[in-house]
């Protein structure tokens, strides 16, 4: 009997003695495992450091060198391009315009990494680098804006055409004015002006836009050569017909 309690004794010993045996190891093996993922996510947050430029390799894309000659801001207070001094319109996202802003100014020499149109002096950018040598790469690749409803009072505009503005499909889409301002024009109602866009023409344009440190843009609602001359455009996103919001007849659903 006393071998008997002996020998429980003993092995109950050797299992406290191997379980001990297996936190240990266990521990251990957690520990390995964190710093491991630490030293990952060091790696990673390195890694992500020095490619702070993005993600995609645009090596390939042609280098464009120029001067900024001025912003192209959207009639909603945004950034949606730049024009250089030799004429070349770039054109941005919007999102990715919020960005350049803050590093490129008018008067300096920037780089530029993009696609170039064939036969248009239009240039999508994907990569601008300042004179400092910040560089900021584009995230999100589509560019330009989607005509929306502008609250406030029209902006007036009166002058000669200084240069066209091209979209991605490389139909006119606006002029810049001689005196800087930018007037954006729907493509298909380019076609319905009665005369052509050149530079030089004289224009007239009245619509809802925006003035800030930018420059002034807004978006054409008439335009014509004169004053006394001028076209209504359809404003496509305009409100439908209808009695007014609140009154009861808005309420009423025809049967």
């Amino acid at each position: 009997m006393f071998s008997s309690i002996k020998k429980n004794k003993w092995l109950q010993g050797t299992s406290c003695f191997v379980m001990g045996m297996v936190l240990v190891v266990s521990g251990a093996h957690n520990a390995d495992a964190k710093t491991q993922k630490k030293e990952a996510v060091r790696s990673v947050s390195h890694e992500t450091s020095n490619t702070s430029t993005g993600f995609m390799d645009l090596s390939v894309l042609p280098v464009v060198k120029g001067n900024v000659k001025q912003y192209l801001p959207t009639p909603y207070g945004n950034l949606g391009g730049l024009l250089l001094t030799d004429g070349t319109q770039v054109i941005f996202s919007t999102m990715f315009g919020e960005a350049i802003k803050t590093v490129v100014h008018p008067g300096q020499d920037i780089t530029i990494r993009g696609l170039k149109a064939r036969s248009l002096p239009l240039l999508q950018a994907f990569l601008v680098e300042n004179p400092q040598g910040k560089i900021l790469q584009e995230d999100s690749p589509e560019a330009g804006f989607s005509p929306v409803p502008v609250t406030g009072p029209d902006l007036f505009v009166q002058g000669k055409v200084g240069q066209l503005l091209y979209n991605l499909q490389g139909q006119v889409m606006g002029v810049v004015m001689k005196d800087g301002t930018v007037v954006y024009i729907r493509p298909f109602d380019v076609s319905k002006l009665g005369f052509s866009l050149q530079p030089g023409t004289a224009l007239c344009v009245r619509g809802m836009g925006s003035v800030t440190a930018m420059g002034k843009a807004l978006q054409a609602r008439s335009i014509g050569q004169s004053e006394d001359h001028m076209i209504e455009l359809l404003q496509v996103n305009a409100p439908p017909f209808g009695a007014p919001a609140g009154s009861p007849a808005y309420d009423y659903i025809p049967q």
